[in-house]
């Protein structure tokens, strides 16, 4: 059977091919990206609050709008906030740098730049990693004492690892 063209169907179908697409699979790309969002504003929260505890380090905040992606929703994209944190004493850095782009394993990382080597970390990145069991996701690293293993959960000890290993050490 032949479809019936009118004048009305073609302004519907000019409508309809330039709305974006607001099913159920938008909603689940929205809140994975809220979700990284949140994840990373509540993880420089608390670096914040601890690294100004200690006098000696400066911290800076820079706000940041980023774009999400991933590539289980290809072709999105959303815009989202983040922070970069920046901590200084003298000639060292320590700077955690949102990039918002999740991968298949990970809902998100944040890069690490220091000044100095971090031994204990096969690689400078932060892994936003989910929960299979519906508790809230966390953020490890990949751990040069367990290379082959899961990620190593990043806590307030390793923070403080870093900090010593970075404006610390001699």
């Amino acid at each position: 059977m032949a479809e019936t063209f009118s004048i009305d169907s073609l302004r519907a179908a000019i409508r309809d091919a330039g709305a974006p697409d607001s099913g159920p699979e938008d909603a689940r790309f929205e809140a994975l990206a809220r979700r990284y969002e949140r994840a990373v504003q509540h993880l420089v929260a608390e670096i914040h609050g601890l690294v100004t505890q200690v006098p000696e380090l400066n911290v800076v905040l820079e706000d940041e709008i980023e774009v999400f992606t991933t590539p289980a929703f290809a072709g999105k994209s959303l815009e989202i906030r983040d922070q970069r944190l920046r901590i200084t004493r003298g000639e060292d850095m320590l700077l955690f740098d949102p990039t918002a782009k999740a991968l298949l394993s990970a809902l998100g990382q944040i890069e690490i730049e220091a000044t100095r080597p971090l031994p204990f970390m096969v690689e400078r990145i932060l892994f936003l990693v989910p929960s299979r069991s519906g508790k809230p996701a966390r953020w490890g690293y990949r751990s040069i004492d367990n290379l082959g293993g899961p990620l190593a959960p990043f806590t307030q000890q390793v923070l403080l690892r870093m900090l010593h290993t970075v404006f610390a050490a001699e």
